[in-house]
């Protein structure tokens, strides 16, 4: 289907049903990067509606929708007469479910956990890859049934090749449809002897021949045989031969006649029709439905003779930029070259399969230790890893392996797959080029990942986000100069969850962006209303995480809030992380200008743990630095950390920015930190985070501390 693309002006249409709109623009948005075309119904009835007038390539069908469930979308989807290839998506991983869906008729079944954006294209890909290929095989099967009729008609108007073989006198009789069969004219040879006819067969085949022919001989019995043999101008035939015995007046055989039949065209059609069903067209080696089939007769031989199956899931690593830098044919030879370098690591008893886009899965049998296996995976990354040349480019890639064994960690193809890929992407979380085992700890968490992202995108309908806000203090006065908005999430099954529980999974699955504009929307709204209830305006703080900082029209969705709330843009205070604006520099400097003119405070967090230099700090529009905690704990005990804080203060000294310290805790600190002129403070010495009301109280009454 890739290549399909590559070479027609025509983009492959996706139409994506989802109720969620966020989501359904999340994988539009990774869709269209792959190069397709996306539209976007929120419910099963306008999906419906769309269908009716076009026909996509692909449906990607939440299983779960607001007016039908997937199965009766399905249904009526065949009932507009739409024959289109579809993937089910749900938050449920429910296995009866998938079984159901999959007899249903559906391509693929997504189930909506950490690793879903990252699949989506590589599924979507493949699953258009084997429509069209089920296309082909449609095509190839209406050829070969329209060949098949035609040799029927070509038989009953020409009996197509007959033949008779006198025995009494070794006479042999030959049709001129025969004849022509073997590409000799009618008479040619003049006499035909059974020691030519076999001087013709196959030697591999001759042997069963003269078997079948002599018994027949012997029994008076019928044959039929099918057997390779060469034309008069040294191609192979395939063909099958009937034959039927004459019982002669001593009662024994006396004459044998029958047909021949040219199958050599439907005998290549069915090797052709088992190679597009059992093997990936690019590289030649076993797909996803061999491969079950392998491993299904590995893991029962497994059982029966008691030793382990090894199943290793193997992913390129940054595949995706060499086919947006170097084009999808570079990819394709890329991957073509990759599948010979596994193929030199594995045996002949063990299975290299590609199930789609740049992932491999490999099944070793009979290897007995996991020394074994590692000694292959190490052998493999080495392998991969060495330079490819490819259209003058040299290109160097890494792979990313995950391992699980039957039984221990599965007891069927099904949950060593799973387990397997799980542990690929735990070996691409360690920096790539690695591989891991599966074990039953990763397994818990990546269900906890999944729960946690399942309820995520329905926590802020729910009201389960709320703020809490941390008073930040001129220690020179004791007054609340600002506070820190610190989200936190109400969690209706595991309780109170701090960000360090959920906010890596929201960068991950880009619901930073909502839940980020939440927080600020938030954020400003209730320091609106502090200043209504008559309180001095006071700065509040919220973080910006790196994804949210590289998303269109910030500046913009900003504003937008500000105008919403009524909120002075003195009153904001954006913080940011020191590695998401060195990310893309030249870019970030025009965000933070922008924000700048519209009055808004710039503060770099946690200040000291990243690049930390005057020659980028220099140059980019900030207000504050704020140090980070791991230097003020050990502020007034370690030397080096005292060092680093007096250094931080210098510098935004030099460049005439504000300085705040994060988590103080004492008064010694406090004082140490004074001294050294930075006045302006936060932690636990003035107060834990707090409510919004008790917040208030604060700002009424002051800090005792």
């Amino acid at each position: 289907m890739a290549e399909l693309r590559q070479n027609s002006t025509v983009r492959t249409q996706i139409l994506i049903v989802e109720d969620d709109c966020g989501f359904a623009e999340l994988m539009a948005s990774i869709l269209n990067e792959g190069g397709y075309d996306c539209d976007s119904s929120s419910s099963g009835r306008d999906a419906l509606v769309w269908l009716s007038s076009q026909c996509p390539d692909l449906v990607i069908l939440d299983y779960s929708l607001p007016d039908m469930t997937g199965a009766a979308f399905i249904e009526q989807m065949w009932e507009l007469g739409c024959d289109i290839p579809f993937i089910i998506v749900t938050g449920k991983d429910d296995a009866c479910l998938a079984v159901e869906m999959m007899k249903t008729g559906a391509c693929d079944y997504l189930l909506k956990d950490t690793s879903f954006l990252d699949r989506l294209l590589a599924v979507v890909t493949r699953a258009l890859q084997e429509a069209e290929t089920r296309l082909r095989l449609e095509r190839a099967k209406q050829s070969l049934r329209l060949s098949e009729t035609r040799l029927a008609r070509a038989q009953k108007i020409a009996r197509m090749g007959s033949w008779e073989w006198d025995i009494r006198v070794g006479d042999i009789y030959w049709s001129d449809e025969l004849y022509r069969i073997f590409g000799f004219g009618p008479g040619e040879p003049d006499k035909i002897s059974k020691e030519w006819i076999f001087s013709l067969i196959n030697s591999a085949d001759l042997p069963a021949f003269k078997k079948d022919i002599f018994h027949s001989v012997k029994t008076l019995q019928p044959f039929n045989i099918i057997y390779r043999t060469l034309s008069r101008t040294g191609g192979e035939l395939v063909v099958n031969i009937q034959g039927e015995v004459e019982r002669g007046d001593n009662g024994k055989a006396c004459l044998i006649s029958g047909t021949l039949l040219d199958i050599t065209a439907r005998i290549r059609a069915e090797s052709e029709i088992q190679q597009l069903i059992n093997y990936d067209t690019l590289t030649g080696l076993p797909n996803r439905s061999l491969l079950h089939d392998r491993l299904r007769l590995a893991i029962a031989q497994a059982a029966l003779e008691q030793h382990a199956v090894w199943v290793l899931c193997l992913d390129l690593d940054r595949f995706k930029g060499v086919n947006d830098t170097l084009g999808h044919r570079a990819g394709d030879r890329l991957l073509q070259e990759v599948a010979k370098r596994l193929a030199a690591c594995v045996r002949e008893s063990d299975t290299l399969a590609r199930l789609g886009g740049d992932e491999f899965v490999i099944v070793l049998n009979g290897v007995v230790s996991d020394k074994g296996v590692t000694t292959v995976a190490k052998k493999i990354l080495g392998l991969v890893a060495e330079p490819i040349s490819i259209d003058g480019h040299e290109l160097y890639i890494t792979a990313s392996i995950g391992i699980a064994a039957f039984p221990m960690d599965g007891e069927d193809g099904h949950a060593l797959l799973k387990h397997a890929d799980l542990a690929m992407y735990k070996a691409k979380e360690q920096d790539r080029n690695n591989f891991h085992f599966f074990s039953h700890d990763l397994n818990k968490k990546v269900m906890e990942r999944m729960m946690l992202e399942t309820s995520m995108r329905k926590a802020l309908e729910r009201n389960e986000f709320f703020l809490m806000y941390q008073p930040q203090v001129d220690a020179r006065t004791g007054q609340i100069i600002g506070v820190e908005a610190l989200l936190r999430w109400n969690h209706p099954d595991m309780g109170l969850l701090s960000p360090d529980r959920f906010i890596y999974l929201a960068e991950e699955t880009g619901f930073i962006v909502p839940l980020g504009e939440w927080v600020l929307l938030t954020a400003c709204r209730q320091n609106k209303e502090w200043q209504s209830q008559g309180f001095p305006p006071i700065r509040v703080s919220v973080n910006l995480s790196g994804k949210q900082f590289g998303q269109q029209r910030l500046d913009e969705m900003i504003s937008a809030v500000l105008m919403e709330t009524g909120l002075d843009p003195d009153c904001l205070e954006l913080e940011i992380t020191e590695s998401a604006i060195m990310k893309n520099a030249e870019h970030n400097i025009t965000i933070l200008r922008k924000l700048k003119d519209m009055g808004i405070a710039l503060a770099i967090d946690d200040f000291g743990t990243g690049y930390s230099s005057l020659s980028y700090l220099k140059h980019f529009p900030l207000t504050r630095l704020k140090i980070d905690r791991s230097f003020v704990r050990d502020i007034t005990v370690n030397p080096d950390d005292a060092a680093i804080a007096e250094i931080i203060i210098a510098m935004a000294q030099t460049l005439k920015l504000s300085v705040i310290a994060e988590g103080v805790e004492t008064r010694a600190q406090m004082e140490f930190l004074s001294f050294h002129n930075c006045v302006e403070m936060q932690g636990y010495l003035f107060s834990r985070p707090v409510p919004a009301d008790k917040m208030a109280n604060m700002l009424r009454h002051g800090l005792h501390y």
